[in-house]
């Protein structure tokens, strides 16, 4: 039945959906009818306190995408960076940014969430939020360089590539990649390091020389697709 057919409570109903497809046809229909029934809005704020974590992000995107976002979306979108699906996980951080651009409370919210999370899977998806909500700020470069001590591989392989995107990479962001480059057991950091050095580097003159022996070292890696990241890099540090 298409999904135009179907009453509120069914299309409510779908927001819990494994279906991909099928959720997001719900979303699309609700989100079209929630300017003109506005009953439908206290339906979807109880899904938003009482639902899955799946129909808890649901019901979050229809509100988002219908009407001004609110902090009443926080919990929803925080917890749906633990799903399954990369695709919701990517699209909560996202939100998540933009709310923050409107409610200034998100930033220490994902401070915190970064820091202190027992999942992390949510440390490191709100450690991408922070990236795009707040690049230019030095307490999200503060954050970064911390995760980059953390155990978790994934969380300091986010943390490493995030730090290309800081409006202002000190020395320390450029020690800590080269660290990494010539350093980290994880090889899939040391190819990040290698990809993001010639970015930290271009704002330190004094360092380039630095970032350019490590770069050659990497260059002679027996680890392939080490050798590649770094002759790459070094093509773009030369160009510096």
């Amino acid at each position: 039945m298409p999904e135009a057919d179907l009453s509120d409570a069914e299309l409510i109903a779908r927001l819990a959906s494994e279906d991909r497809p099928t959720q997001r046809l719900a979303c699309d229909e609700l989100a079209r009818r929630l300017p003109r029934d506005p009953p439908l809005r206290e339906a979807l704020q109880a899904q938003l306190r009482e639902g899955s974590r799946r129909a808890r992000f649901a019901a979050a995107w229809v509100l988002f995408q219908a009407e001004r976002p609110t902090l009443r979306l926080l919990p929803a979108l925080l917890d749906a960076l633990e799903l399954e699906d990369g695709d919701v996980r990517w699209s909560a951080a996202h939100m998540l940014a933009t709310l923050g651009r409107l409610q200034g409370e998100v930033y220490p919210v994902l401070l915190h969430e970064v820091a202190e999370a027992k999942s992390e899977r949510r440390r490191r998806m709100a450690l991408y939020a922070l990236r795009e909500l707040a690049p230019e700020r030095p307490e999200t470069r503060d954050a970064f360089l911390a995760a980059l001590e953390d155990s978790n591989p994934d969380l300091r392989r986010a943390a490493l590539s995030s730090l290309a995107k800081l409006h202002e990479p000190t020395r320390a962001c450029l020690d800590r990649t080269l660290g990494a480059l010539q350093d980290d057991a994880d090889p899939r950091i040391r190819r990040i390091a290698a990809s993001v050095l010639p970015q930290l580097a271009a704002p330190l003159p004094d360092a380039l020389p630095a970032a350019r022996r490590a770069l050659e070292a990497a260059a002679a890696s027996t680890d392939p697709p080490l050798a590649r990241s770094a002759k790459a890099a070094l093509t773009r540090l030369e160009r510096l």
